[in-house]
C-alpha cells in the first residue's frame, strides 16, 4: 500500500468520525456516510438496503448520487424480494457479489432503467453475525470496474454502518414501542376507573377510535358458549356491552352477514395471538356498507376467564397501507384486548363479590329473623300461638299473600289447615287456596293419607295489614312438604298476588323456617297430647271437670275486665239411668259420646269450651255470648240429639236433653260459682218442667246471694 493510499483511508476515516461526532441523527449520519463511502470508493452512486420481515423483501433504506433522484422517471428500486436481483442473491447467501459489468452479468438483477451498465458490488451487512441488510455500489461504465481489493477496502466501514442501521432500527423501536405502551397505558387506564362500567367502555372505545384511526367499534358478549370444533350454522346471538359511533340496527346488520366467517375466526383464535414484536398481516372480514365503502372489520376473540365469551369488533375504511403497519395497529389491538379481557373479569369479579356481599347481608338478616322466630317459639306451647308468632317474623324474610299450613292433629286425628293472610283476601280467594292445597296434598304419600272425612275446616288468622280491597286472586305459589319423623305430616304453602314469582332464595329460606317451627309445634304437640290427658274425659274425648273449672275462671275473669258477657250452658240426658238400667253400661257408654259428638259439633272452634261435667251432665261456656244467642245455640244443640237416633245392633234409641242456660249480662255474679248456680237452677227447672227443653235464668241476683 502506497503513501497516498494510506493517506486516502485515513483522511476517509477522519472524516468518518468527524460526521460521528457532529451528527446526532442516525439516518442523516448514515446517508453522509453512504455519500462519503461513493466518494471514498470513486463510485458513480451507492445505496443501502434494510431487510423487513412483514414483506420478506429488501427496502431501500439511503442512497447517494442516484441518477433516479434526477430523473425521476421510473424512480429508484425501493423493494427488492429476497432472492431476486444481485442484491436480493448477497442478502440470501450472505457472501458478497463483484460485478464488473452489469449488463452482461449472469445474475438476472431486477434493474429498472433498460441503460444500466458498468460495474456493481454488493456487500451484505451483519452484526453479531445477523444480516440486517445490503450496502451496493455503482460505477459507470467508462469507470474502471470494482475488484477484490474494492471489496477489502468497502469492509473497513460495513460494520460501522450496519451498527448505525440496527442502532437506529434499534433506538426507532423503543421510541415506537414507548408510545405504544404511552397509548396502552392511556386507554387502559379508563378501564381501571372507578365509575359507571359501561360509560368506562365507551370511553375506552373512543379513545381506541382516536388512537388507531377506526371508525366503527363494539365490545359484544356472546350470548351461549362457542363449541369451536363444531361448524354451525346458527347466528351468533350477543349483548351490546358498548359501541362507539355503531347503531345497533348497523351492528346486527354487520354482525349477520360476516358472524360465519367470524365464527370460524374464532375458533382459531390460538392463532392469530403472537408474542413476537413483529406479526403477519392480520385476518381481516370486509364488509361493504350502504355508501359502497368496503370496510375492514377486526372480529378479536376476548378471552375472559379461558372462554371466548365477548369479542372487540372494530372496522374501519379498507386502506392500502403496508403490511408492517398493520401488523403494529393489530399487535396494540391484541394488547389493548388482553387489558379489556381483564377489566371484564375484574368487573364481573366485583359483581360477583357485590352479589355475594348482598347474599350475606340477607342470610344475616334472615339468621336475625331467624333467631327472633326462635325465641318468640320458645315463649310459648300453644300450636296456635306458635303458628302466628312465626308468620308474623317470617313475613319480614320472604313477602306473601298468604302463608297456609296443613298439619296432622294426633289429638283430633284430622288434619288442620290453618291460614295466615298478609292482607285481606276474598271468599273466592280462601275457596281457591283451600282446594289447590287439598288436591296438592292428596297427591304426597302423607300418612294418614287426606280425605274429605279427616280433613277439618279452614282457620283463618285476622290480615296483618289492612287493605280496603280484599285480594280476589294469587299468582305465584311455593310449597314444601312437612316430615315429621319419616312421615309426611303436613304440607307448608306460600301465596302471591303480585307478579313477582318465588324464587330458590326463597324455597331455601322457606324450608329453614319449617325446620324452625315444626321443632316447636312437636314440642307444642306433646305439649297438648300431655294436657289433654290431663283435662280430657277419656269416654267421651271432651274435657273433663278441672279443666272446665280452670276455664271458666279464666273466661269469667276477662269477661268481667273487659266488660263482655258469658254465658254457660248446663246439660242433662233426660232419663239417662234407663238406658242403663234397660241396655246395659255399653249401651249408655254410646250415648254419652253420641251427645258429645253432637256437641262438639255445634261449638265455636277456638272460641266455646264444651265438658263432661259429671256423669250424665254436660257443660258448654260460651264467651262475649248473651244471653239470647246462648239461648238459640242451646235450641239448636237439643234440637240436633232429638232428631237423631244412638244405633245399637238393630235398634234405634232417642235421646233427650235438658238445657238450662245463665248470663252474666243478666244474673250479677261475684264468682265463678254463681254462674254455675244460676245455669244449674236453670236446669232443675227444665227437668221439673217436662225436660226436652232449654230454660233460661232471667234472675237478676241469686237468693242466697
Amino acid at each position: 500500500m502506497n503513501e497516498h493510499t494510506l493517506d486516502t483511508i485515513l483522511d476517509f476515516h477522519a472524516r468518518l468520525a468527524e460526521k460521528a461526532a457532529e451528527t446526532k441523527d442516525l439516518h442523516k449520519l448514515v446517508e453522509s456516510i453512504i455519500s462519503e463511502t461513493v466518494n471514498y470508493m470513486n463510485a458513480a452512486s451507492g445505496s443501502i438496503m434494510v431487510y423487513d420481515k412483514q414483506s420478506n423483501s429488501l427496502k431501500l433504506y439511503v442512497s447517494s448520487h442516484h441518477p433516479a433522484h434526477k430523473t425521476q422517471k421510473s424512480g429508484l428500486v425501493a423493494e427488492i424480494p429476497v432472492k431476486e436481483g444481485i442484491a436480493g442473491r448477497v442478502f440470501e447467501s450472505g457472501r458478497p457479489i463483484v460485478v464488473e459489468n452489469a449488463a452482461q452479468a449472469e445474475i438476472k438483477a431486477k434493474l429498472r432503467r433498460k441503460n444500466d451498465s458498468g460495474s456493481f458490488l454488493s456487500i451484505p451487512l451483519k452484526i453479531n453475525k445477523k444480516l440486517i441488510g445490503v450496502m451496493n455500489l455503482n460505477r459507470l461504465a467508462s469507470q474502471k470496474s470494482f475488484t477484490d481489493l474494492d471489496l477489502t477496502r468497502l469492509k473497513a466501514v460495513d460494520t460501522m454502518i450496519a451498527s448505525l442501521i440496527e442502532k437506529e432500527s434499534l433506538l426507532d423501536a423503543i421510541e415506537e414501542n414507548r408510545r405504544e405502551i404511552a397509548g396502552l397505558y392511556e386507554i387502559s387506564s379508563i378501564l381501571s376507573e372507578s365509575n359507571d362500567f359501561t360509560g368506562r367502555l365507551e370511553e375506552f372505545l373512543k379513545k381506541l377510535s382516536d388512537e388507531l384511526g377506526l371508525q366503527r367499534l363494539a365490545i359484544l358478549k356472546i350470548k351461549r358458549n362457542l363449541d369451536l370444533t363444531v361448524k354451525s350454522d346458527k347466528e351468533i346471538e350477543f349483548d351490546i356491552l358498548a359501541a362507539h359511533n355503531l347503531k345497533p340496527t348497523l351492528l346486527q346488520q354487520m354482525f349477520k352477514s360476516v358472524s360465519a366467517r367470524m365464527q370460524m375466526q374464532i375458533s382459531q383464535s390460538q392463532g392469530l395471538f403472537s408474542t413476537e414484536s413483529e406479526v403477519l398481516r392480520p385476518p381481516t372480514l370486509s364488509f361493504e356498507e350502504k355508501d359502497g365503502n368496503i370496510h375492514e372489520l377486526f372480529c378479536i376473540p376476548l378471552l375472559v376467564e379461558g372462554q371466548p365469551s365477548h369479542v372487540l369488533l372494530v372496522s374501519r375504511r379498507y386502506l392500502e397501507d403496508d403490511s408492517r403497519q398493520a401488523g403494529k395497529h393489530y399487535r396494540f389491538l391484541y394488547l389493548v384486548s388482553q387489558n379489556l379481557s381483564m377489566a371484564i373479569e375484574r368487573e364481573n369479579m366485583i359483581r360477583l363479590i357485590s352479589e355475594d356481599q348482598d347474599m350475606l347481608y340477607r342470610t344475616n338478616q334472615r339468621n336475625l329473623y331467624f333467631l327472633e322466630i326462635s325465641k318468640d317459639l320458645t315463649s310459648t306451647l300453644d300450636p296456635y300461638t306458635i303458628l302466628q308468632k312465626a308468620f308474623n317474623n317470617f313475613n319480614k324474610v320472604i313477602g306473601f299473600t298468604t302463608i297456609s299450613i296443613l298439619l296432622f292433629d294426633d289429638i283430633e286425628n284430622s288434619y288442620r289447615l290453618i291460614v295466615q293472610p298478609d292482607e285481606p283476601v276474598s271468599v273466592g280467594y280462601q275457596k281457591k287456596l283451600t282446594q289447590q292445597i287439598f288436591n296438592l296434598f292428596s297427591d304426597f304419600p302423607s300418612d294418614p293419607p287426606l280425605s274429605q272425612e279427616n280433613f277439618c275446616k279452614p282457620i283463618f288468622f285476622k290480615p296483618q295489614t289492612h287493605h280496603a280491597k280484599p285480594a280476589a286472586d294469587y299468582k305465584h305459589t311455593l310449597h314444601l312438604p312437612i316430615v315429621i319423623g319419616d312421615k309426611v305430616r303436613g304440607l307448608i304453602h306460600l301465596a302471591r298476588r303480585h307478579n313477582d314469582p318465588f324464587n330458590p332464595s326463597d324455597l331455601d329460606s322457606t324450608s329453614q323456617f319449617t325446620g324452625i317451627f315444626i321443632t316447636s309445634i312437636k314440642n307444642a304437640l306433646i305439649h297438648k297430647r300431655t294436657e289433654k290427658l290431663a283435662f280430657t274425659d277419656p269416654l267421651t274425648e271432651l274435657f273433663n271437670h278441672r279443666y272446665f273449672q280452670e276455664t271458666l275462671s279464666h273466661e269469667f275473669t276477662r269477661a268481667k275486665r273487659y266488660t263482655k258477657p258469658l254465658s254457660l250452658m248446663l246439660i242433662d240426658i233426660d232419663f239417662f239411668k234407663k238406658f242403663n238400667d234397660t241396655y246395659g253400661h255399653l249401651v249408655g257408654d254410646k250415648v254419652l259420646r253420641h251427645v258429645a259428638a253432637v256437641f262438639k259439633n255445634s261449638v265455636r272452634e277456638q272460641i266455646d269450651t264444651v265438658a263432661r261435667y259429671g256423669g250424665e251432665e254436660f257443660a258448654v261456656i260460651l264467651p262475649e255470648t248473651s244471653i239470647e244467642g246462648a239461648s238459640r245455640f242451646a235450641e239448636r244443640i237439643r234440637a240436633a240429639v232429638e232428631e237423631s237416633r244412638v244405633i245399637d245392633e238393630n235398634r234405634e234409641l232417642a235421646v233427650t236433653l235438658s238445657i238450662g242456660v245463665a248470663c252474666t249480662s243478666i244474673t250479677s255474679c261475684e264468682k265463678p260459682s254463681d254462674l254455675i248456680e244460676a245455669s244449674d237452677l236453670a236446669l232443675y227447672k227444665a227437668k221439673d218442667t217436662g225436660r226436652n227443653r232449654v230454660t233460661t235464668f232471667k234472675e237478676s241476683r241469686l237468693k242466697n246471694a
